[in-house]
């Protein structure tokens, strides 16, 4: 029986992933451990597969024999993709990285670099292996005797095993003996210093599925989310590092591979919006919208305004293409004066500065946002009465600080050509955006980004 003091430290060697500094980033270590077994877990379509490839040819390129186990794609699939969207992207990185070092070099300097890259490819293809013959999980064990561990076995060499997925055959999730196959496949893994990648769904509630003894079994735990272009990664388990229950957010770009997105932290945003009434005012309606926590739910933090609408806002903005803010939080301030109610002519501006800290851009200054907004992205237009209370409360005739700070209106459509009527007539300089929809607006607003 070991003393205490005759057992040594577990050391642990890394496989070095240099081209993914975010992976460092977010696993606290300097890459993938040997015999680390890690779980990737995330929603349809968020990027697992693009993760896996990404890291899998990293480490081929280094000259690393990967095998990728495809249990739900077919190896076809995966080549295109190696092809048509990680390869390029490495392309495009490296162009960055000259253009960066700002480095002036001659024809055969950039050849030599080009052959170098070539040659990345080239091993890549060399070391990278797709099978497609596993069953299922309870197949594992008996696969990595016979075609990794055993004698003579095509994939002897291999360091790296991604099993793409292991729920991909439709496991039940109260089957108890897949996974039981699973863990034993982990262990003999483990043994023998290979590292092994998981892909694993997760369930409609946004747990990981399987049972509790999957996270128990795996050293460490990749938990990505879906907003959007955008694709928070959590860590909420790491036996070698951190845990990360801060979001590390990366974005799928134009080649659809994964890289850090410059959004590190959540910026709050602000609007103006307009009140009416016998003494209409303006209001500024300031939002932060940001990613929870690792286990914490999303929410509202409204103090002054109706919580039903808000929802019911978030929903609208949610069904707008490719967006989906419905699972993140919420801090809104917009302080109505002398408890007056709340008006639908707030749910522009306040949709706006949701959407302008979500998207992390800018609303230019001097920007005022009327109207309600309703379930098919319609901006409504106002009564006559409203836009007359409007013009007042800017003229310069009344001494208005207002004239001096807003330099443009955004309203219904409808409403524009008589808005620009009373602004003329009142000598204001302030311009009139006419707008129909809610889509509009944020096509003017961004146009950089808002996709067509």
């Amino acid at each position: 029986m070991p003393k205490f003091i005759d057992i040594k430290y577990e050391q642990h060697e890394f496989f070095k992933i240099a081209g993914l500094p975010w992976l460092r980033e977010a696993a606290n270590h300097p890459g993938l451990a040997q015999g680390g077994i890690y779980l990737l877990s995330g929603p349809p379509g968020g990027g697992k597969t693009t993760i896996a490839l990404q890291i899998s040819c990293e480490m081929a390129s280094c000259g690393v024999k990967v095998l990728y186990l495809a249990l739900e794609q077919s190896p076809g699939d995966l080549k295109h993709k190696v092809e048509k969207q990680i390869f390029k992207d490495r392309r495009r990185a490296r162009v960055e990285l000259e253009r960066g070092a700002n480095q002036k070099k001659e024809g055969l300097e950039k050849a030599g670099e080009l052959l170098q890259l070539h040659k990345e490819e080239e091993r890549i293809a060399q070391n990278l292996f797709i099978d497609s013959s596993v069953n299922g999980m309870e197949s594992l064990p008996d696969f990595l005797a016979r075609q990794v561990l055993g004698y003579s076995a095509p994939y002897s060499e291999a360091k790296l095993i991604v099993v793409d997925s292991i729920q991909g055959l439709g496991t039940a999730p109260t089957s108890s003996k897949p996974y039981q196959r699973l863990f034993e496949f982990n262990r003999w893994a483990k043994e023998h210093g290979m590292a092994v990648i998981l892909i694993g769904h997760i369930t409609k509630g946004g747990a990981i599925a399987g049972p509790r003894s999957l996270e128990h079994n795996v050293d460490c735990v990749f938990y990505l989310r879906k907003a959007m272009k955008l694709r928070p990664l959590f860590v909420p388990k790491n036996r070698f590092g951190p845990e990360r229950h801060e979001p590390l957010t990366l974005i799928m770009n134009d080649n659809g591979c994964l890289e850090k997105s410059k959004h590190a932290k959540a910026k709050a945003s602000s609007a103006f919006g307009f009140l009416p009434g016998p003494s209409g005012d303006l209001l500024e309606v300031q939002a932060l919208v940001k990613l929870p926590k690792f286990g914490d739910k999303a929410g509202i933090k409204a103090p002054y305004l109706p919580k039903q609408k808000l929802i019911q806002l978030v929903g609208i903005i949610s069904s707008l293409h490719e967006i989906d803010i419905s699972d993140l939080t919420f801090e809104i301030n917009c302080a109505i004066p002398g408890g007056r109610p709340y008006r639908e002519t707030l749910d522009l501006p306040l949709a706006m500065s949701m959407l302008s800290s979500y998207f992390q851009r800018q609303i230019p200054p001097g920007s005022l946002f009327i109207g309600e907004v309703d379930l098919f992205h319609t901006i409504r237009p106002v009564t006559a009465v409203l836009l007359g209370n409007l013009v007042d409360l800017l003229s310069l005739e009344g001494g208005s600080a207002y004239a001096h700070i807003i330099e443009r209106i955004y309203i219904s459509e409808d409403n524009k050509s008589e808005l620009v009527h009373l602004i003329t007539q009142a000598n204001l300089n302030t311009k009139v955006c006419g707008v129909s929809s809610l889509d509009k607006v944020m096509e003017i607003m961004w146009p950089e980004i808002i996709e067509k």
